[in-house]
């Protein structure tokens, strides 16, 4: 990527730096070509939001949903007590969180008997 980012804002060139990395290690693309992709996103977010004071949120929901369908998925039965242990959570919060896990399964395989 040969574009001039001396004079480029700050917390765009950080998203650049950090970006960058991880395309590199997820997707296996040169560094050079992960920069270049991150950038044309940076870019996309400089034109339609530079300007705002956008709210980035920390995603707790996203990651609460993503922690228990693995805990979920490593459920056997009877591993509550090991589950509670490996997720710093008590096994009253394992019974609820497998509950609903297993509840929206549920509803996701079942159509609904009476809905039209």
């Amino acid at each position: 990527m040969n574009i001039d980012l001396s004079k480029y804002p700050e917390i765009y060139r950080d998203l650049i730096d950090k970006g960058a990395p991880a395309i590199v290690e997820k997707v296996g693309l040169s560094e050079e070509q992960a920069r270049a992709a991150v950038y044309c996103i940076t870019e996309i977010i400089r034109r339609d939001w530079a300007g705002t004071q956008p709210y980035f949120s920390k995603g707790m929901a996203y990651e609460v949903t993503r922690r228990d369908r693995e805990m979920y998925e490593k459920f056997n039965g009877s591993n509550h007590a090991a589950l509670a242990r490996e997720y710093d959570i008590s096994v009253r919060q394992v019974y609820e969180r497998i509950n609903i896990i297993r509840e929206e399964e549920f509803r996701r395989r079942q159509p609904a008997l009476f809905e039209g």
